[in-house]
């Protein structure tokens, strides 16, 4: 299997940075922000198994 931890670590950040900028632009849209903290929640999974792992490697 074929992947890349440094690419995939980017991406993921850029992920965060991205869904981080729809929660703040939100503003009183509920169901926006409802949505953007679950995807935050799933970004931070998705940290723990590989931002994590970047970092031990580095």
């Amino acid at each position: 299997m074929d992947y890349d931890m440094k690419e995939m670590d980017a991406k993921i950040r850029v992920l965060r940075q991205t869904t981080q900028e729809v929660l703040d632009a939100a503003g009183d849209i509920e169901a926006v922000r409802r949505n953007a903290k679950r995807i935050l929640a799933s970004v931070k999974m998705l940290e723990l198994s590989i931002c994590d792992l970047c970092e031990l490697e580095a």
